[in-house]
């Protein structure tokens, strides 16, 4: 071994690397296992750490961070999406088929107010498409300065007048 050699004991960064971790600014391997253990299983966060094969706090500070609540709220948002029809089936079964009339008027409610807060989302039946709205705004003409208000000073210690 010569003098200018570094010793090689330390394992290098890629041998070092954790099997199953999540690349940069990305959800994948054990992250994304525990988050959709999460959302599509509903399993608390320990266990979804627990089923993802890493620590609690791991997850709960992986949590924390802008790209993981993103993945978090879309996840969440497709869940919501996937039992939105189901939601309306079971309302409907029960305005339809509920002995008790409160029962019935409230399911008959929330199903109206589902549908309008879905008319306002899609604008009353027009079409969203994806595009930039830019406006140009100029701002008010400045005044000329004949337009301004003169003022004089004629000696020290006179009062200012404008005409």
């Amino acid at each position: 071994m010569s003098e200018n050699s570094l010793p090689t004991a330390l394992p290098t960064r890629q041998a070092a690397a954790i099997e199953g971790r999540s690349k940069r600014l990305t959800v994948t391997g054990k992250l994304r296992i525990a988050i959709e253990a999460m959302i599509w299983e509903a399993l608390p966060r320990a266990e979804a750490a627990a089923k993802a094969g890493m620590a609690d706090s791991s997850l709960r500070f992986a949590l924390r961070k802008a790209h993981v609540i993103a993945f978090h709220n879309a996840e969440l948002a497709t869940l919501r999406t996937s039992l939105r029809a189901r939601s309306a089936h079971c309302l409907n079964t029960i305005a339809q088929e509920s002995p008790n009339h409160m029962a019935s008027v409230a399911a008959i409610k929330t199903l109206e107010s589902l549908a309008e807060a879905s008319e306002q989302h899609l604008g009353g039946g027009q079409r969203q498409t994806p595009g930039v709205v830019i406006q140009i705004i100029q701002p008010a003409a400045a005044p000329k300065i004949a337009d301004m208000p003169l003022i004089r000073i004629d000696q020290p210690g006179m009062l200012l007048t404008a005409d």
